[in-house]
């Protein structure tokens, strides 16, 4: 009589669960973060679901060859619960900033959890995946409670059975995807590559959203896991002639060279910021008193990405820029690099502040002269005063860590570049901040009259229910700290006989989003990305010796559109200094190329004023009586941005050097 070995039904039926419930996780999800096609119809599920389909099969048969049944369960309640986390962050990032996560933000790690409050989660989407999830864990428990089936097989046929199924289940997943790969639609020409191929979207995940809903949750995933860790050899020659080919002379004769220069970033700055009883130092400067008034700068990117196209002129997958500064890199053509060398034999010096943690962001590491080539480091552990920094929202007041600093911050005994990121602004603006309590009370003081002078002159939302106001006390708050720092530093300037040598750039990072300020104030709805007023932010040159040369003859200029990567070309050109046209992704707002403009966003999209783009094929307009030939130049900037990115991406990763 021959021997039978019995198979638990569970052993076939949890596999097949896993697919069903993977399948309802993507459509629910993609339901409820209402994502569109091309065409603006609803999509329920990724355009290629074929590739979802096909990993999800090969996942199944990774939960049904296992042997032991406590060991299937935890195989099969990880690959969900992965999902389930990864859905809860992507409705949450969505929600924020219309982000989803990839691999390349894991970089961000602790300092994107730090910066992430209670009010900020999408609560909806987080009970809906909870439900959803709970229900999937409660039928489980009851199928495999209630499941009753047994597979009889002769005992040595047992594991040939097993073996065969499992190959069938990875013949069938393999299948599907590479089914699906095959079907990718290719480029209409090789012009229009980065534009209309999904091939090269599936090579390169440049527009991450898109992506995701072409390529669907485990589509998107796996390919992008794979590009992280599969690192393809390239010809480095080829890339180091790219940044040597790029460099263009600086010149002598331009009118701030040799001086010094100050940039403030400025933190979570926005327009209703600025008022003459509140802020009356940016409230003078942006009334053009030996200013330069950007009224057309845009910005939307976190606050670490901002800081790094100002310095480097474009920025990377790699948010932390540890990659690169890992492998050697040399950044020299950084913004603090090309200052320390525009003039032969000056005895200068470059500086970076900024009141919080050291270790944020790795800057410690990456900011330094063997990174972004700063000569000195400034962070709260520089701070010597009484203050206490207490770790994220709980900050010196940003008034008295430069106070604090001031030698070092404006040296007067030799040339000097010092950056400062402010932070007290930074939000979110539901908390008190211990160190503001006179800004406070200056607010308080300047209610009645402020509240009149915003009402009558400026066209934003004046807040009048309570929650709002009460976070637009905090944010007026910390912008009374950003505007007596700025008064300071400038009034220290004029002290140390700086005045005729030294220019201050203040330029915003991105719009206040926390508890969705900015979106409130001006009046537009925050899933509303293609609306690119919101982040329509402040930029600010002081330059008393430019309006000297020049008096006041900036009007096309300020009502130029410029954005935050023609920070650093703008600052080449006007001190002269040596640039670099293949990295930087930018122009100078004095040159004729300042048309070809284009903002792309880390957190997904690209736009100008007038029009906006998740993937450069589907265009929304924004502006009145764009042109056909805005439009397809709008392409044409937009692929050129993406193709030297790619190169950019290729130097980092691989740390290529030029040889000039």
């Amino acid at each position: 009589m021959k021997k039978t070995k019995e198979i638990d039904g569970y052993r076939v039926f949890l596999p097949l669960l896993f697919i069903v419930f993977a399948i309802i996780f993507e459509i629910v999800n993609f339901l409820y973060l209402g994502f569109t096609d091309s065409n603006g119809n609803l999509m329920v599920v990724p355009t290629y679901f074929l590739f979802d389909i096909g990993i999800m099969i090969i996942f199944a048969g990774i939960i049904y060859i296992v042997t032991n049944k406590i060991a299937m369960n935890v195989v099969f309640y990880f690959l969900l619960s992965m999902q389930f986390i990864l859905n809860v962050v992507n409705s949450t990032l969505y929600a924020i900033f219309g982000d989803i996560l990839s691999f390349d933000s894991l970089f961000l790690g602790a300092e994107a959890t730090s910066a992430l409050t209670v009010e900020l989660i999408d609560w909806i989407g987080v009970l809906i995946n909870v439900l959803l999830f709970a229900a999937m864990i409660t039928l489980t428990i009851l199928f495999q409670k209630k499941c009753k089936l047994v597979i009889k097989q002769h005992k040595y046929s047992r594991t040939a059975f097993i073996l065969a199924s499992f190959l069938l289940f990875q013949v069938v997943g393999f299948g599907l995807y590479g089914l699906e790969k095959a079907s990718l639609k290719p480029a209409v020409s090789a012009d229009s590559e980065i534009e209309t191929s999904d091939e090269y979207l599936y090579e390169h995940f440049q527009f991450k959203l898109d992506a995701f809903k072409k390529f669907g949750h485990y589509g998107f995933y796996t390919r992008s896991f794979l590009n992280y860790i599969f690192d393809e050899p390239v010809d480095e020659q080829k890339y180091a002639d790219f940044i040597d080919d790029g460099y263009i002379a600086g010149d002598n004769l331009a009118p701030l060279y040799g001086d010094n220069l100050v940039v403030i970033l400025c933190e979570s700055l926005d327009w209703f910021a600025i008022d003459p009883y509140n802020t009356p130092t940016l409230y003078r400067l942006a009334g053009g008193d030996n200013t330069i008034v950007f009224k057309q700068f845009y910005g939307r990117n976190r606050t670490n990405i901002s800081e790094q196209i100002s310095l480097l002129g474009f920025a990377s997958k790699n948010y932390m820029l540890t990659t690169p500064v890992n492998h050697g890199y040399n950044f020299r053509y950084s913004l603090p690099n090309l200052f320390k060398t525009s003039v032969e034999g000056d005895d200068v010096t470059t500086s970076f502040f900024h009141a919080n943690d050291k270790g944020f962001y790795g800057r410690i590491n990456t900011h330094g002269t063997n990174g972004v080539g700063f000569d000195n480091l400034h962070f709260a552990d520089s701070y010597t005063g009484e203050q206490e920094f207490g770790g994220f929202y709980k900050w010196i007041s940003d008034k008295e860590f430069v106070s604090n600093q001031i030698d070092e911050f404006l040296p007067t005994n030799q040339r000097f570049l010092t950056y400062f990121a402010s932070i007290t602004t930074h939000g979110p603006y539901d908390y008190e901040q211990k160190y503001l309590t006179d800004c406070y009370q200056e607010y308080y003081d300047n209610f009645d009259k402020f509240k009149a002078w915003f009402q009558e002159n400026t066209d934003f939302i004046f807040p009048e229910d309570e929650e709002t106001l009460e976070l637009f006390r905090h944010y007026k708050s910390a912008m009374i700290d950003l505007d007596r720092t700025v008064e300071y530093i400038l009034n220290q300037i004029d002290e140390r006989g700086l005045t005729d040598n030294t220019s201050v750039l203040l330029f915003a990072d991105h719009n206040s989003y926390y508890s969705n300020l900015a979106y409130r104030l001006k009046g537009v709805d925050k899933t509303d990305f293609s609306n690119t007023y919101a982040n329509n932010i402040p930029m600010l040159f002081y330059s008393p010796k430019l309006f000297k040369l020049y008096g006041d003859n900036f009007e096309s200029v300020e009502n130029t559109y410029c954005n935050t990567y023609d920070i650093l070309p703008t600052i080449c050109d006007l001190y002269g200094m040596v640039l670099n046209k293949n990295l930087f992704q930018g122009y100078s707002v004095f040159s004729n190329e300042i048309k070809n403009s284009l903002f792309v966003s880390n957190l997904g999209g690209m736009f100008t004023k007038d029009l906006f783009s998740f993937n450069i094929s589907d265009i929304y307009i924004v502006g009145d009586n764009v042109s056909e030939l805005e439009i397809e130049k709008f392409k044409e900037n937009a692929n050129t941005y993406w193709k030297k990115q790619e190169y950019i991406e290729i130097i980092l990763n691989k740390g290529i050097n030029g040889k000039i």
